[in-house]
């Protein structure tokens, strides 16, 4: 072929050779925005799935922290309010919740004070919560009840009285109600608020619960004398149950 040819021919080839550069440079160009955009959305979702990540730990941590359960120790567990001598030989235990109408009736009846002034030094009471009536009002009051024995024993049965005497069903009844009624007794509110707010005792209740299940009681008031149950609440069977007690 001759050079004119040639020439003649590259030149009539060029413009097709052209658009097919250009087009695959386009096309080039249109895979590698694609996957720009596609690392973009992989990254962004990689961002987003970290940020859900954190929201939850954060809900966890502030909602671990908002219902934490402080642990209390066994000492304080086991402590339970007394009256009469903590020394006495005999011992007479209720189990008792503050919304339970039988509890009110024996509270008020005197019984327990007739019989701790009768058997002077030989006979102690102790009250563990068994919060079954009114769940929800009585475990609130029961751990009220034992923040109020953080602060010695005569205000826990100050307390406790009030909540008998006072107090009726416990329905409508609000923290700030009992805590207001703490203050009236001369017990420390902010301390009684403290307390309550942070939780200190639901182990507390609960482990007095506890303790009241494993004897298979089922409501309110279960009494014991030495380990007795008392199936009976008039004077003389507390009387004559004593006296066994005490070998007299």
């Amino acid at each position: 072929m001759s050079k004119k040819k040639a020439k003649r021919k590259a030149e009539k080839s060029t413009p097709a050779t052209e658009s097919l550069g250009k087009r695959a440079a386009e096309k080039r160009q249109r895979r590698m925005e694609k996957a720009r955009a596609h690392k973009r959305k992989s990254q962004l979702t990689t961002l987003l799935g970290l940020a859900g990540v954190v929201a939850v730990i954060a809900v966890i941590i502030i909602t671990a922290g908002a219902n934490s359960t402080p642990t209390v120790a066994q000492e304080r567990l086991d402590l339970d309010p007394v009256r009469g001598n903590p020394d006495a030989p005999v011992t007479i235990i209720e189990y008792g919740a503050f919304a339970c109408p039988s509890c009110r009736q024996l509270h008020q009846s005197g019984v327990i004070e007739q019989i701790l002034e009768e058997y002077d030094g030989q006979v102690k009471f102790i009250f563990r919560d068994f919060p079954v009536i009114v769940p929800q009002y009585d475990r609130m009051a029961a751990q009220l009840a034992q923040c109020a024995l953080d602060q010695g024993n005569d205000a826990f049965w100050r307390f406790h009285d009030a909540l008998y005497e006072q107090v009726t069903g416990g329905y409508g009844v609000s923290q700030d109600d009992l805590i207001a009624l703490g203050g009236q007794l001369g017990l420390d509110t902010v301390e009684l608020r403290t307390c309550a707010e942070e939780n200190r005792h639901i182990q507390t209740v609960n482990y007095d619960e506890q303790r009241a299940r494993r004897l298979g009681l089922r409501g309110t008031p279960s009494l014991f004398i030495n380990d007795q149950p008392v199936y009976s609440f008039r004077r003389e069977e507390f009387e004559r149950l004593i006296d066994e007690a005490l070998g007299t």
